[in-house]
């Protein structure tokens, strides 16, 4: 097993992408702590892994002293910390516009404050409190992995203005903290998904969920499986040499 004796933490890990990957790094051996807004989502995902160690972990990832609180935890648990995937995230916040991108009007325009300093919070706060609180215990090792979840709205600025704009962002921060933490042994690389089967997507009407299967040269949407699989990789010894670099699993449809 690929990932046996390490501890993983997972932000997002109540449904979704964040669940399957949980579930497969589980499978490969680590110890997870899973992370989510509701404690109880978290608990779900918990009782569907395989070993021991695991834990649920409620919190809001834009709320700096819980992410404080939720490290602290796993220290006291395991005493390390390996893995770190920054996977939190909506694709959509109150008044943000959606409706407008629907009938083909400005997005930009109909978006609000609020709706796009939240979308901000969670997807490059949240990233940053829970890098910043994982990294001295990943120091203790002299070695870890970090894997931001990151979208190909974020490599081709397709969909939403705030959500783009959000993992466009991860991808800055995956950069310069490779060049940062390289040094520590530690390695940052950002995973950028294309239209994959998540409670996320199915949120998105169906015509344009079609429409984009159909733009795919694989002509499907991905499975959440096949994000899990490219996360272990990541936090494994098989890419030792891999850090600052975005891999994007996507069907073809964004090819760079």
């Amino acid at each position: 097993m690929r990932l046996e004796g390490r501890v993983a933490f997972i932000t997002g890990g109540g449904s979704g992408l964040g669940r399957a990957m949980a579930i497969e790094f589980a499978r490969e051996g680590a110890h997870v702590a899973v992370n989510d807004l509701r404690a109880e989502t978290a608990a779900e995902t918990v009782a569907m892994l395989e070993g021991s160690g695991h834990l649920a972990l409620g919190g809001d990832v834009s709320d700096s002293a819980r992410i404080a609180e939720l490290f602290a935890e796993v220290d006291a648990a395991h005493g390390r910390l390996d893995v770190l995937v920054n996977n939190a995230g909506v694709d959509r916040t109150p008044d943000d516009g959606w409706d407008a991108l629907l009938r083909g009007e400005l997005q930009l325009l109909a978006m609000t404050d609020a709706g796009w300093r939240r979308m901000l919070e969670i997807h490059l706060d949240g990233a940053f409190f829970c890098t910043r609180a994982a990294v001295p215990l990943m120091q203790r090792n002299g070695s870890g992995s970090i894997i931001n979840i990151s979208s190909i709205a974020g490599l081709a600025g397709m969909g939403q203005v705030h959500y783009a704009t959000a993992k466009g962002g991860l991808l800055g921060f995956t950069r310069s903290l490779a060049r940062d933490l390289g040094p520590h042994g530690i390695r940052v690389n950002a995973i950028c998904p294309g239209a994959i089967d998540t409670p996320m997507v199915a949120g998105v009407p169906a015509p344009m969920i079609d429409a984009l299967a159909q733009a795919t040269p694989l002509r499907r949407v991905g499975r959440p499986s096949e994000i899990a699989t490219t996360a272990v990789y990541l936090a494994s010894d098989d890419s030792s040499f891999v850090t600052g670099q975005a891999l994007s699993p996507n069907g073809g449809i964004h090819i760079a």
